[in-house]
């Protein structure tokens, strides 16, 4: 019975001495925990579904009360103590925790930034290079003709149809031109005196001094108007102010003048070119006078009928057609007569168009063609004007 007594007693020693041997290992890896900051890092980090709440927890209870009874004990089988240094564990520099609200900012303001600007195309102006250009409704000169533009005006470019362009002018007339009559820049604008004599003064009104003056039929460059008075700057280098009524286009001086002077209409001029630039590519056939193959004479023939126009059939007839113009009075619409291989006589015809181009029937080329009229290998014999 002594026996049993005593074993009774070791095991409850035994069992007292386990639970304090527990409570005090549990102890001291919470004392760790607290001092050693990269795992206290790691606590105050846990995720939110996680409670750091010690009180909640029974096994803390325990080690509670165990501490404050100061219970000491030294387990050296273990190598576990009560007074064991703490592990200190140090963070990198480089694994800083960053400050996330810092960064959401950022991180908002580089998605402003990158957002992509909508850009916008900067609208294209030309000017109209010749005298008077037709503007029509559609992309073709058989389209119904909606006004024509004078030299220089300026319109903006919209769209591109072939060798046509939609254009809009700051007036919001709209409509369709043939690009070649538009140059990037505004060409110089002419006009002519139409009285007897015009006063060229030194300012807009009649009132300024007076500089000289300016007989029927010259030849002035146009600037800015002011009031009823116009700047200009006559062929000798004079520059000065006109009043406006006195000067006229080309075809209002001709229909004036008394003197005999050479009639062009520049509206009908632009009419037969744009008609004939309908051909370009056909076929040339020798004898032809039809859209299905023409040659030189039977496509100037052609093109001129279609406006009332009779002109022969043969191109060395040609001599005698409209009247004469000198190079220096060279017209769009105006007919070239050329020779052949050298030969000194007219053996063909084109019609010019203006900038030193012209539209003809080439044999060489096998069709209808634009050349350069100063480039071109025949030599030029004369030259006619057959619009009235």
């Amino acid at each position: 019975m002594v026996k049993s007594s005593l074993l009774r007693r070791s095991a409850e020693i035994l069992a007292g001495l386990i639970i304090v041997v527990t409570a005090v290992v549990y102890t001291s890896a919470g004392i760790r925990n607290d001092e050693n900051p990269a795992l206290q890092y790691a606590n105050d980090n846990e995720p939110e579904i996680l409670s750091n709440d010690r009180s909640i927890s029974p096994i803390t209870e325990d080690f509670n009360s165990v501490v404050s009874a100061n219970i000491s004990l030294s387990i050296d089988d273990s190598g576990l103590s009560d007074n064991s240094e703490p592990v200190h564990c140090e963070t990198p520099e480089n694994d800083e925790p960053q400050d996330t609200e810092i960064q959401a900012v950022a991180d908002n303001s580089s998605e402003v930034e990158s957002e992509p600007n909508i850009g916008t195309t900067s609208p294209v102006y030309k000017f109209v290079n010749v005298n008077l250009l037709n503007v029509r409704k559609g992309p073709s000169s058989e389209t119904e003709k909606v006004t024509a533009l004078p030299k220089a005006t300026r319109v903006q470019c919209l769209e591109s149809s072939g060798e046509w362009v939609k254009i809009i002018t700051d007036e919001k007339v709209e409509g369709y031109v043939f690009a070649e009559y538009l140059s990037d820049t505004a060409p110089p604008v002419y006009k002519y005196v139409v009285v007897n004599a015009v006063n060229l003064r030194k300012g807009p009104g009649s009132e300024t001094e007076l500089l000289g003056t300016i007989p029927f039929g010259k030849k002035v460059q146009v600037f800015e108007k002011s009031n009823d008075y116009i700047r200009v700057l006559t062929s000798d280098g004079k520059e000065g102010y006109v009043y406006n009524e006195y000067l006229a286009d080309e075809t209002v001086l001709a229909s004036r003048s008394s003197a005999g002077g050479q009639y062009y209409n520049v509206e009908l001029a632009n009419k037969i070119i744009e008609y004939a630039k309908q051909f370009l590519g056909v076929k040339y056939v020798y004898g032809g006078s039809t859209p299905n193959g023409f040659d030189c004479s039977g496509f100037t023939q052609y093109v001129f009928k279609k406006f009332g126009i009779k002109l022969p059939r043969s191109a060395i007839e040609y001599a005698n057609a409209g009247t004469k113009v000198s190079r220096e009075n060279l017209k769009p619409g105006d007919l070239l007569l050329f020779d052949v291989n050298d030969s000194y006589r007219i053996g063909h015809v084109g019609i010019y168009i203006g900038n030193d181009k012209f539209i003809h029937a080439s044999s060489t080329k096998g069709k209808v063609v634009i050349a350069t009229l100063s480039k071109y290998g025949e030599n030029l014999l004369g030259i006619r004007r057959v619009i009235k």
